[in-house]
């Protein structure tokens, strides 16, 4: 797949979410991806293959991977990333990690570190990733946690407040609690799933954007806590919100970046 002939999606993901999210992330934990010789890992929610190349440096020859995600333009990419020789024990498969096709118990690890964002989203990743993992193997999630962009909650608090809108105000303390997740929630419910030894890093790092649009419109903003940020949010009253924060962002880091940290809770834990 040529440059030009990239879709916006792909494009994004390599230029923007693999820089913000991926690379940092796997630069943080790459020393804790499963090892396995010889038998068949699974790599869930795969996007263009950061992790699938990154993975492979560290697995034997004779290991075979399968390959997952749910837009077939990033599987492409992905498969154009993997050498030739290598793309010969790769198989790259059109699923969500929510709904795997695959039967219990034939991978002898699986690793997720994109496409998981809220609770039902780890609770419904997990649970699969568990069911296929054999006994005695490793699965690997990661998911960015609540505690992430914290100004952006300062900002929020005062641009609704601002508006009079209380209601909001109360959705925005549910979402947190209930629909994103922290550390120790991502923790317990990989308990939940029978995962057992667990290992949890809490990874935090900054990153910068250059203006209000820039960080609500980045693709990373976008593709992980903006849909829940704005469900807390009537229709009616979004835009003149998200115009606020736009607003003071600009005003309150004029002539410098917007720095703000992100944290990534990634847990991995021992199928039984």
């Amino acid at each position: 797949m040529s440059q030009s002939l990239e879709s916006p999606a792909v494009r994004a993901h390599r230029e923007v979410v693999e820089r913000l999210w991926t690379r940092p992330l796997l630069n943080a934990c790459a020393e804790l991806l499963p090892l396995v010789e010889g038998k068949t890992v699974l790599s869930a929610e795969s996007r263009c293959g950061a992790v699938v190349t990154h993975w492979l440096k560290y697995l034997p020859e004779e290991t075979r991977m399968m390959a997952l995600d749910s837009n077939a333009s990033m599987l492409d990419c992905a498969r154009e990333r993997v050498s030739e020789a290598e793309q010969r024990r790769i198989f790259f498969v059109q699923q969500r990690v929510n709904a795997l096709s695959y039967a219990d118990e034939v991978f002898e690890a699986s690793v997720c570190l994109h496409g998981l964002v809220s609770r039902r989203q780890l609770d419904e990743g997990l649970a699969e990733l568990a069911r296929v993992t054999s006994s005695g193997g490793l699965v690997m999630a990661a998911l960015p946690t609540s505690e992430s962009f914290d100004a952006f909650y300062d900002l929020l608090d005062e641009a609704l407040r601002s508006h009079g809108l209380h209601e909001a105000l109360e959705r925005l303390g549910e979402l947190k609690e209930r629909t994103l997740v922290d550390a120790g929630a991502a923790a317990r419910s990989a308990r939940n799933f029978g995962l057992h030894d667990l290992i949890l890093e809490r990874i935090r790092w900054d990153l910068s954007f250059a203006s209000g649009r820039d960080f609500l419109q980045s693709p990373l903003i976008q593709e992980t806590f903006f849909p829940h940020w704005s469900g807390a949010i009537r229709g009616s009253e979004r835009e003149a919100v998200l115009g606020y924060i736009t607003r003071a962002i600009d005003t309150y880091w004029r002539d410098r970046t917007f720095d703000t940290p992100i944290e990534a809770a990634v847990v991995i834990g021992r199928r039984l």
